[in-house]
């Protein structure tokens, strides 16, 4: 039997070392530099999986092109939003810009209430303690510098979901050529799963919202807090933040009530805590049964991680990128890597 004779590659002298370590840091500072990259593709998936899944039903009741149908979908999204701005559009901006405007009345009618008892003037001096900390944990937070910044970053979502829901083979072929040949019919099998997970959230995640909405806004209309419609809405939206969300959307109803009378504050707080609660003990665990469900602890900790990440962003799509995150490691590393190799 003949021995192969061993090559003896050379160890990298000190300045080949040097220059290795210089590119491998060079690789992580342009990944976390494209990290809002990412996030915009992310993004434009999501949009994408959303309007295929309206355009599929079109597909198969009238036997339409796909690239019809996602058409009639999108001119059909566009209508029903225009028309919503038509109708309601005025008063909702106006009850929104009244919301915001009252809050900084609302806080300093608070401070005023709690500075006549003991343990009210203990938690106001918390929050004032707490106050340098949390702005500097914003400041560094890789938000947009503006509205009209988080405006253009959601337009952007917005057309490259479009382009890639028009053509989605042609992405998913390209993604799959990164893969040996070997392992390209496992990878597009875990994509299609990922894709259905996506799926299944996105259409779980907007019945929740609109049950948590209206449970909330029309509760605060029969106490008569004031500006239910706004707050409403605003507590629906806050289910895409899971669990944090609810619970911050609750702190400017709270305030406006507060700052009317007390008794409203607490007729207001009853209201949030029979909305949540029927929220998560009933709207959340039937949804949760037929979608993807994920612990609460690798929820919170996927909103620290991904916001850590990427900023508000992460914060936002933190609930996807855990369930594609998820369906990832547990199909291709510990389905195919752990439990194939079990020694």
């Amino acid at each position: 039997m003949t021995v192969q004779p061993q090559l003896n590659r050379p160890e990298p002298g000190f300045v080949g070392k040097v220059l290795i370590v210089a590119l491998v840091v060079a690789l992580l500072v342009a990944s976390w530099r494209m990290a809002a990259v990412f996030m915009l593709a992310f993004g434009g998936v999501i949009v994408a999986v959303a309007l295929n899944n309206l355009a599929r039903p079109l597909e198969k009741l009238w036997r339409v092109p796909h690239h019809a149908a996602l058409a009639i979908v999108t001119v059909g999204l566009v209508l029903v939003a225009g028309g919503f701005l038509a109708m309601f559009g005025t008063e909702a901006s106006a009850q929104f810009s009244a919301l915001f405007a009252q809050l900084p009345a609302a806080w300093e009618a608070t401070r005023e209430w709690l500075n006549t008892w003991a343990a009210g003037r203990w938690l106001l001096e918390l929050t004032d303690s707490a106050q340098p900390g949390a702005n500097a944990l914003l400041s560094a937070l890789p938000v947009a510098s503006s509205a009209f910044g988080f405006l253009a970053n959601m337009a952007l979502i917005l057309v490259l979901g479009i382009y890639l829901a028009a053509d989605p083979d042609t992405y998913i072929k390209g993604v799959l050529r990164l893969f040996p040949p070997s392992r390209r019919a496992r990878a597009e099998t875990i994509m299609a799963e990922a894709s259905d997970d996506i799926r299944k959230l996105l259409i779980a995640m907007t019945l929740d919202m609109i049950f948590l909405g209206f449970i909330t806004g029309f509760g605060l209309w029969l106490v008569g807090a004031p500006y239910p419609f706004p707050l409403g809405i605003l507590s629906g939206v806050s289910v895409f933040v899971p669990y944090i969300g609810p619970i911050v959307a609750t702190i400017p109803g709270l305030l406006l009530a507060l700052s009317v009378r007390p008794e409203l504050a607490l007729y207001a707080g009853i209201v949030y805590l029979i909305a949540q609660q029927l929220e998560g003990n009933v709207s959340l665990p039937l949804l949760q049964r037929w979608t993807v469900s994920i612990p609460p602890v690798l929820s919170l900790l996927s909103l620290v991680g991904f916001g850590l990440l990427f900023g508000l962003w992460g914060v936002l799509l933190a609930t996807p990128l855990a369930v594609v995150t998820v369906r990832i490691v547990r199909r291709a590393y510990v389905e195919d890597v752990l439990e194939a190799n079990p020694h």
